[in-house]
Order: C-alpha cells, then structure tokens, then sequence
C-alpha cells in the first residue's frame, strides 16, 4: 500500500509541475505597463509611435520578447483583448502598431480573436 501511495504521488508531482509550466509568466498589468506609451496612439490622438514616441515603441518591442511562450501569448491575448475596450483604441492604430514599430506578425490584430487558439505554433 505504501509503494502504491508513493507512486501516485510522485504522478500527482509531475502532473502539477506540467501545469505549472504551461501558465503564462507575463502579467496583465506588465502588458498594460508596456504599452501605457501608446495610449495615444491606440485612441487616435497621437500621430505614428516611432514618429511621436519611442518609449511606445519601446514597450512594444519589451512585449514582443517577453511573449515567447504559447501561455505568454495566450495571456497577453487576453488582457489585449480586455483593454482594448476599455481603452476605445481604434483598430486600424492597433494593428498598425507592430509595423509602426519594427515587428512582423504572422496573424492579424482582431478584437473578435480567439485567445485559447491563438498562435499554437508560434509568432
């Protein structure tokens, strides 16, 4: 009985630490803090990031590398996708923005996007 025990614990072990590595490290609030620069921009009150601002472009740039996993993107998908109501971003700024500032992304910036599926192999 105690061999069973033993070994349905060190299941439970593994089993939780695979969970753990699949949650995102990358905060709602680091993404916000990242693109706080581009507020403006993303309202429509600003003229291009990389002509008026370069700490938007910055913040950008900083998302962009800390995003590197599929939970990262995921959850900065979703915190995206919350803010950009609030905010009342216009969407032609928002998927201007990566190119404005450097960067090419493989899928288009959609307020309807769908955060569980987004990016399963990749940028």
């Amino acid at each position: 009985m105690k061999t069973t025990s033993s070994g349905i614990a060190v299941v439970l072990l593994v089993a939780m630490l695979a969970v753990q590595s699949a949650v995102a490290d990358i905060s709602c609030s680091d993404v916000l803090n990242d693109l706080s620069p581009c507020l403006p921009f993303l309202q429509g009150k600003a003229a291009k990031p990389s002509e008026s601002n370069n700490q938007c472009c910055d913040g950008v740039r900083t998302l962009y590398a800390a995003a590197d996993t599929r939970p990262d993107r995921q959850a900065t998908c979703r915190c995206l996708k919350a803010a950009y109501v609030q905010v009342h971003a216009v969407l032609s700024a928002a998927q201007e923005l990566p190119g404005d500032c450097g960067l090419s992304l493989s899928y288009n910036i959609t307020p309807d996007i769908d955060c569980d599926n987004f990016l399963l192999h990749g940028r």
